[in-house]
């Protein structure tokens, strides 16, 4: 039964390319290569911040961001010449959905086993050792 190492081989490259490609669609898609951009914000009471966040966030989410993280030393109240140096913050990059991961390495397993199970069946259900 040469056929079988045949199928095997035939799985290994295809499992091989199947996990190559969906691994380039994770990265372009999650934007994991992107770099961070900086921008530079303002806040009411003219206290600067420096936000560090991924390039595919819109300047509304950054400012958003800074407004959920206030300065505690510069306020109406409170107001000195150390709030014009701006403070760095940084925004994290959004969870990843492994959901793209379970496909690229459940489908050639799924493979396996279902193309195992078939040649075991047409071997005649005979012990491979």
């Amino acid at each position: 039964m040469n056929w079988g190492r045949g199928l095997f081989r035939l799985w290994v490259i295809f499992s091989a390319l199947w996990i190559a490609v969906l691994s380039a669609i994770f990265i372009q898609d999650g934007r994991l290569l992107a770099s961070n951009k900086t921008f530079d914000v303002e806040g009411p009471s003219k206290e600067k911040y420096e936000v560090v966040a991924p390039s595919n966030t819109t300047e509304a989410e950054v400012v958003a961001f800074a407004q959920r993280n206030p300065r505690a030393d510069c306020s109406a109240s409170k107001n000195g010449p150390w709030c014009s140096y701006p403070v760095k913050l940084e925004m994290h990059r959004k969870a990843i959905d492994p959901t793209l991961i379970y496909v690229a390495f459940g489908v050639p397993a799924g493979a396996l086993l279902i193309g195992s199970g078939f040649f075991w069946a047409l071997s005649g259900f005979r012990r491979t050792a």
